[in-house]
């Protein structure tokens, strides 16, 4: 008479081949992720720029309908919180780059594009972020 002996599961090759296989393909997913969730930061860091810039622009139209004869840099808001009060925007929005709701600003009197303003009104915003795009370019050139 004659056993018959059934042999389930795997061999310990069979397991380290699909370990290795598993390996290799968590190992290329994780870069590629990391890439995906830092293009939609900078996705929405392009987003909320036009947004301020475009609140900027509406603030700068409001204020020349009501003030005609107002010197063109006054017209400009001081702050950007001023944007909010005059209901422009609803709130400042987040940098998804520092996490933040502080925004570098420039004024109509700063000079070239200078990191640095004098503080005399709102002209235009930039990121205050340190790093850089996947182009090279600096998140606060943007």
């Amino acid at each position: 008479m004659r056993i018959i002996e059934s042999q389930a599961g795997l061999t310990l090759i069979e397991l380290m081949v699909c370990t290795i296989i598993i390996g290799v393909l968590a190992g290329t997913a994780l870069p590629l992720s990391r890439n995906f969730v830092q293009g939609k930061k900078e996705e929405a860091l392009k987003e909320r720029l036009r947004d301020l810039r475009q609140g900027i622009d509406r603030y700068h139209e409001v204020m020349r309908q009501k003030n005609p004869g107002l010197d063109e840099d006054a017209l400009y808001p001081s702050r950007l919180e001023d944007l909010t009060e005059a209901r422009i925007l609803r709130r400042i929005p987040v940098d998804p780059m520092t996490g933040d709701a502080h925004w570098g600003t420039r004024s109509t009197t700063d000079l070239g594009n200078s990191l640095m303003t004098d503080g005399h009104n709102v002209f235009d915003v930039r990121s205050l972020a340190t790093g850089t795009s996947f182009d090279g370019s600096a998140y606060s050139g943007w």
